[in-house]
């Protein structure tokens, strides 16, 4: 499984996520939309929306994408 944050600096929610990210038991790669602004294009091609923070759970090619950043926050320390 490989995990992607979709997330900006300046987001109070993204930032609830980030501050999480050092408590849990994976690797999650960290896409800042507003820097790198093909992160976004690639979101929202796969989803329909640019809503952040989200993340990409990539299992073999299957592709789960996830928002709220409880749900996130809680899904990766269950990990």
């Amino acid at each position: 499984m490989k995990y992607a944050l979709y997330y900006y600096d300046a987001c109070p929610f993204c930032q609830r996520v980030l501050r999480t990210l050092p408590e849990v038991k994976v690797e999650v790669e960290k896409r800042n939309v507003m820097k790198d602004r093909s992160f976004s294009a690639q979101q929202h091609k796969a989803t329909g929306r640019t809503t952040v923070p989200c993340l990409l759970i990539d299992n073999d090619g299957e592709e789960t994408w996830m928002y709220e950043s409880g749900d996130i926050i809680n899904y990766l320390k269950s990990l």
